[in-house]
């Protein structure tokens, strides 16, 4: 069903719920009959509806009120948000020229990391709904011709971690922006990174992408990896805040 995908927000059709009852789909294959939700107020409850319930609009097809399932929520309560990393967003790239772009993706989502143990299909299917979920995240980005971008996981709580083990969740991710047309190729004639960073603690847990425009002037005049690596050798006190 191709109005299905992982992020995107359902609300009850039912007239008692008065729309406060939002689901938020967690994992989706095309063609199943199930599909994996949360509520999407609070991230839990975490279960299995049947896809038939999950409809494509809030009306049938004579044009009449559905009364029961779930409907889209409206495109102004998309699950992810796309904009400049301002406010409250760290920007991993102080110092750096470029144009900003965010990628939020919505909390909940199956991850990838590198030390699971999976069947090869349970593998696929995670890769897949992640890597559906950055291509609707991305939509309305303009085309990059070449990127830097960092990959940000926003744990559910304080304990320590190794983000480079999240890498296959940002690998899918990447793929996601090249489905959408954001970047041509994910290889390193366009992009620079993933690098990996942990951010601050997210209620059920979300990954976010920073990307960097990188102009063709700077491409060719600049070793990014060597700007980066330069930016890291500087003495304690003159490193920028990461």
């Amino acid at each position: 069903m191709t109005h299905i995908w992982p992020g995107r927000i359902f609300v009850s059709c039912h007239p008692m719920d008065l729309g406060d009852v939002r689901l938020r789909v967690v994992s989706y294959t095309e063609g199943e009959a199930r599909a994996v939700v949360v509520d999407a107020n609070t991230g839990k409850r975490r279960r299995e509806i049947l896809t038939v319930s999950l409809h494509p609009t809030a009306q049938t097809r004579a044009g009449k009120t559905r009364l029961t399932g779930y409907a889209p929520a409206g495109e102004d309560e998309a699950p992810a948000d796309l904009t400049k990393p301002e406010g409250i967003e760290k920007d991993w790239f102080d110092g750096l020229p470029g144009r900003r772009f965010l990628v939020r993706l919505p909390p909940g989502l199956d991850l990838l990391n590198a030390n699971d143990r999976l069947h090869h299909h349970q593998r696929a299917q995670k890769t897949r709904a992640l890597r559906q979920a950055a291509r609707f995240a991305s939509r309305g980005l303009p085309k990059l011709d070449r990127v830097h971008v960092i990959g940000v996981f926003h744990p559910q709580d304080r304990r320590r971690r190794d983000p480079a083990n999240w890498y296959p969740s940002f690998k899918a991710l990447l793929d996601g922006l090249v489905d959408q047309g954001v970047i041509e190729d994910d290889d390193h004639t366009r992009l620079v990174g993933p690098d990996m960073r942990i951010g601050e603690v997210a209620a059920g847990a979300r990954l976010a992408l920073h990307i960097r425009d990188i102009s063709p002037l700077t491409w060719a005049n600049t070793s990014i990896p060597g700007e980066i690596l330069a930016r890291r050798s500087l003495p304690p006190h003159r490193m920028p805040i990461e």
